[in-house]
């Protein structure tokens, strides 16, 4: 495991949109993606910079904690995984209809009204240790809840109906 000095790296994005990444060693790599190891709600720590070889991937090199890079360096990579683990935030529930094997949820998301199915909920919903909920629809399409303390009653009342 190549793990990258985050002060003695330098990352980049160019005026095409491309990413570069120069190793200590000088080496440069154009065309760089940063994927999330396990697990992948974790947008701080453990960031794998890659580059397509053909069909596949090679890594360059893993970032331990994204915070210990320069701040430009930090935008460019957030901007990259922002686009590749795009997940959309619950802001309110309109209803959840029960649908005998499955749920069908009516939302309100950041990027505007949304209906997706869920199937089981001890399978769809993942609750994580800072509050926030993680959802997943059958068609494995993640969905974010940041503070469910913080929704509309009607919003929690219809989730916590699913999951007694």
């Amino acid at each position: 495991m190549n793990v990258l000095n985050p002060k003695k790296i330098k990352i980049e994005k160019k005026a095409d949109g491309s990413i570069t990444l120069t190793r200590e060693d000088g080496k440069a790599f154009k065309n760089v993606h940063f994927l999330l190891l396990f697990p992948f709600t974790d947008l701080e720590n453990f960031i794998s910079a890659v580059v397509k070889k053909g069909t596949d991937q090679e890594q360059i090199g893993i970032i331990s904690r994204l915070k210990d890079l320069p701040s430009s360096a930090e935008q460019v990579v957030r901007e990259d995984l922002n686009k590749r683990y795009f997940i959309p935030e619950i802001k309110s529930i309109d209803r959840i209809l029960d649908k005998y094997w499955f749920f069908e949820v009516h939302a309100v998301t950041d990027r505007g009204r949304k209906r997706f199915f869920l199937g089981s909920t001890r399978e769809s919903i993942r609750f994580k240790a800072d509050s926030s909920m993680v959802l997943t629809d059958m068609e494995k399409c993640r969905y974010k809840i940041t503070r469910f303390e913080k929704m509309p009653a009607k919003s929690r009342a219809e989730l916590e109906r699913i999951l007694m």
